[in-house]
């Protein structure tokens, strides 16, 4: 619910506003979980951040707005092996990069003294890395592709203890101003890629639904 505040103003700006919905987000308070638009043309579904692409994915919702991080590891994790094959419902490219996550990128981090071992990772296969992060398709993904051996020990939150703890190298997590390494006595080894935000819309709901086109183009003009 972190950035519904500024998903929602993308589509105030659209001629989408909802009085109810403004209202509960200036007051902070989100246990209503469904709202309609005062043009009565939207209904407001709000929902967990990872749950967005599997929502319209699955023609649960025709658009979702949602952060690289969450339709990323959906994508990448429902084409695994053992795993139905998702993520070809929802198209991510009709409407730009909105910049509200432009502080946020994921970033590997550790220990000042365990840097120079990551160091050594990149250039030999001679040490599995250990990294604990809550997004594991997409960094099984990044480490393949960085020719590094990597186990990945998915976690559900409070990475920034694994170095200092566990038997973790680094940890592969998304970080905007940095103060909870710090705090925690770790460093940015490596800035991995930036998180970018987009509006996720249904292949179906475009092809059947010709409201769906409708609210894109207003979208895409809708005042910056």
């Amino acid at each position: 619910m972190r950035l519904l505040p500024r998903f929602y103003e993308v589509f105030k700006k659209a001629g989408f506003a909802s009085a109810t919905l403004e209202q509960s987000i200036a007051q902070k308070n989100q246990k209503q979980l469904e709202y309609e638009s005062d043009c009565g043309q939207v209904a407001y579904l709000l929902v967990n951040n990872m749950d967005i692409p599997q929502y319209v994915d699955r023609n649960w919702a025709e658009i979702g707005f949602t952060a690289f991080d969450c339709y990323r590891e959906y994508e990448l994790y429902s084409t695994k092996g053992g795993h139905a094959m998702r993520g070809d419902n929802f198209i991510t490219n009709l409407l730009p990069d909105y910049g509200l996550c432009s502080m946020a990128r994921f970033c590997v981090a550790g220990l000042p003294k365990n840097k120079e071992t990551y160091e050594k990772c990149k250039n030999s296969d001679e040490k599995v890395l250990t990294v604990g992060t809550f997004y594991p398709a997409i960094t099984e993904h990044y480490f393949k592709r960085q020719g590094i051996l990597a186990d990945i020990i998915k976690i559900a939150g409070s990475s920034e203890l694994l170095p200092s703890h566990c038997d973790v190298d680094v940890i592969f997590d998304i970080v905007e101003t940095g103060t909870a390494l710090v705090e925690n006595g770790l460093i940015i080894y490596e800035e991995a890629m930036p998180i970018t935000t987009k509006i996720l819309v249904s292949k179906a709901a475009l092809k059947y639904d010709e409201n769906i086109s409708s609210m894109i183009e207003r979208l895409r003009n809708a005042p910056k």
